[in-house]
């Protein structure tokens, strides 16, 4: 028995492995991306917010989008000639292949709006706030056109996947989903270069400053695999063409979740690099009385609060003044460095001395 279902020739060649395989195994990465993401927001800093149920959310998104895509190709998708795809196959080809639209449209705009989300965690009000929102709310309507255009492509509905429908019309795909493209690759480089005028006015050391615009700059890969997908769809003549188009969309979305967790793992990497070095500052643990990093103030994003008009640190769990310990994470404001405030650099910090 072959790979795709009711084909005369087992032998027939497929691209189907390919597909599962880059599928399942990028969707495993991500998987592992948002792990460790949970991890570090919800128990090293606890700040869990908004931009980490948002990417929760996507993951699930392109999860279903995976799993839709490994069930078409065993229907036929990666077929590479027309003429061994079995009739039989084509209702539930096109069937599974609509239903994969929205999980894919959901997912491209998840992980935009958890990157736009977690930029709004450390840019102050003004001009370049109310930009970041007004980046989420066009984000938002384009994608939803979109996917309402997608889910309505033909009339009726149904001729997307019935073949025994002979009357009715379908928008033409290809300049359809060319011009999705396009406007695609403009809100990616929109939302990757949103924080650039930010952190690149921040009082901050020239080495952070690159590490930070290199990390949100990861980003425009996604670009270039936009610009791949663009001449996929350049080729669309009939449903087996549509394979590489697919392949292109699982990598694009599950590499947009990685890219939207990477610079949230700052806290975890340089929390064991410094454990394994042995070195670093810190408090000392009231048990061990050896060092232990103060990992919510040190490393995390922070935050703008109203609050007590004042910067809280994202690791923050209260906004207290007691200084208490628990774990590797401090109550208290006891080293802060408010990077992106208006008046300059505000560092204050706390050394406590201990004689055994």
């Amino acid at each position: 028995m072959g790979w795709t279902f009711n084909t005369r020739d087992p032998d027939a060649p497929t691209i189907g492995p390919l597909i599962t395989g880059v599928s399942a195994a990028l969707t495993f990465v991500s998987l592992m991306t948002v792990c460790l993401r949970v991890y570090v927001r919800a128990a090293m800093i606890k700040a869990f917010g908004v931009d980490d149920y948002l990417i929760l959310i996507t993951w699930v998104c392109a999860a279903g989008f995976a799993v839709v895509t490994i069930v078409q190709t065993k229907w036929g998708l990666g077929l590479r000639n027309i003429d061994d795809l079995p009739p039989e196959n084509i209702y539930n080809f096109g069937l599974i292949q609509y239903m994969g639209a929205p999980f894919y449209i959901s997912s491209i705009l998840g992980f935009k709006l958890a990157l736009l989300f977690s930029y709004l965690r450390f840019i102050p009000k003004g001009i370049y706030r109310y930009m970041t929102i007004g980046v989420i709310v066009a984000c938002c309507l384009f994608h939803l056109s979109f996917l309402i255009v997608q889910i309505n492509l033909c009339q009726p509905i149904a001729l997307q996947w019935d073949p025994t429908i002979t009357e009715g019309s379908c928008i033409k795909g290809v300049p359809f989903y060319t011009s999705m493209a396009s406007l695609t690759i403009v809100f990616d480089v929109i939302v990757m270069l949103t924080p650039f005028p930010v952190l690149v006015k921040s009082r901050i050391q020239n080495r952070k400053k690159l590490v930070l615009l290199g990390l949100f700059g990861l980003g425009l890969f996604i670009t270039v695999i936009q610009i791949i997908r663009i001449q996929t769809v350049k080729q669309l003549a009939n449903y087996l063409d549509s394979a590489p188009l697919i392949l292109w969309s699982a990598v694009e979305n599950n590499l947009g979740i990685i890219v939207a967790n990477v610079p949230t793992l700052a806290p975890l990497v340089k929390y064991y690099n410094e454990k394994s070095t042995g070195g670093g500052s810190g408090l000392r643990s009231k048990k061990t009385g050896y060092a232990s990093q103060d990992v919510g103030s040190r490393y995390a994003m922070r935050t703008w609060k109203s609050n007590r008009s004042k910067a809280l640190e994202l690791g923050s769990v209260h906004d207290a003044t007691d200084g208490s310990f628990e774990g590797h994470v401090m109550k208290g404001n006891t080293s802060t460095e408010m990077i992106l405030d208006h008046e300059g650099i505000t560092k204050k910090v706390e050394v406590v001395i201990t004689r055994n």
